[in-house]
């Protein structure tokens, strides 16, 4: 039942009734029904760009903590890399300088170029993803190359270890205290022939019959007497190093023969031109005599290396 509308007059100062048409009516339903609709759908627009609905909620919560994984995972790769990064320099400036070899000439390996990730490109974090399997990849290119070098490191320490087995290393008499250290390397005056000449050894004074080692692994090369250094023995040790024990009172080994460092092979004696019981010790390298002193890196602490070098330098006159 609609209800019945009045309107004042000021002419007859009555109230009139107003009677609207059906026409009218039925617009103004349509107005309100079209307002009705307009205002839902912009209600429910509001309602859409507000609130997510459950979907939504999940995959913008799956979003956000994949691209919290990937800042993690970006950041373990770099500190991966910097790990990695000491690891090479250790490789270049201190491994391949203990094996005397060249640093690598190249460290990086290629990726693949960017059609490799061809796949990433619509992904809507494509930036984040692509830079991470760019550094990925580039970071597993680098530790072939790596474990290539570090092989090669292994191979060549192999060769090394077997070197230092044949490098003279220890005192070839027992030495305690540096007191049976006797002349040493340098021209020295001789006591026999009462002239100075390149004395190329050095000499270890001790008891007649006192032991004397082989300083590195080796074969022996010569079982000999001479004029000079009466009883002698030579022992190749390979890589270029030689090592000639004199004056010896016996021998322990024979010509050929295979000995390891600290091996007993002789006596010491006063054999050849010796003025007393005495080992006289040198070592050659390629055929040229050093001194023995550096070389008895097994058995000297630094402070005891520079009190046996001053000892042996201050001894001017040698026993043969």
């Amino acid at each position: 039942m609609t209800k019945t509308k009045y309107k004042f007059s000021p002419e007859t100062l009555e109230y009139i009734e107003i009677k609207q048409s059906q026409s009218t009516i039925i617009k103004m339903i349509l107005i309100f029904f079209i307002a009705s609709i307009i205002l839902s759908v912009g209600y429910f627009a509001i309602f859409l760009n507000i609130y997510d609905t459950p979907e939504e909620k999940a995959l913008r919560r799956e979003n956000k903590e994949l691209i919290e994984v990937y800042h993690r995972l970006n950041n373990k790769i770099l500190e991966i890399s910097n790990e990695f990064d000491l690891i090479e320099e250790r490789d270049e400036n201190i491994y391949r300088a203990i094996f005397d070899v060249n640093p690598l000439q190249i460290r990086n390996g290629g990726t693949g170029g960017s059609n490799k990730y061809s796949n990433y490109k619509n992904l809507k974090n494509k930036n984040l993803v692509i830079n991470t399997a760019q550094r990925i990849d580039n970071l597993s290119e680098k530790m072939k190359i790596e474990e290539k070098s570090l092989a090669d490191l292994e191979k060549l320490a192999f060769s090394k270890q077997k070197e230092l087995l044949h490098t003279p290393a220890i005192q070839p008499v027992e030495n305690k205290d540096l007191l049976r250290t006797g002349s040493g390397f340098g021209m020295r005056h001789h006591p026999i022939l009462n002239i100075y000449r390149p004395h190329e050894g050095l000499d270890f004074i001790c008891p007649k019959g006192s032991e004397i080692y082989a300083t590195a692994d080796g074969k022996v090369s010569s079982v000999r007497r001479s004029t000079t250094f009466g009883r002698v023995i030579e022992i190749k040790h390979g890589f270029g190093y030689l090592s000639l024990y004199g004056h010896l009172s016996a021998f322990n080994v024979k010509q050929n023969q295979k000995v390891k460092r600290g091996d007993i092979i002789g006596y010491v004696g006063n054999s050849g031109l010796s003025s007393g019981n005495h080992l006289h010790y040198e070592i050659h390298i390629k055929g040229k005599a050093v001194n023995p002193i550096p070389y008895f890196f097994n058995d000297l602490s630094p402070d005891e290396f520079v009190t046996m070098r001053i000892i042996a330098d201050s001894i001017k006159q040698s026993m043969d």
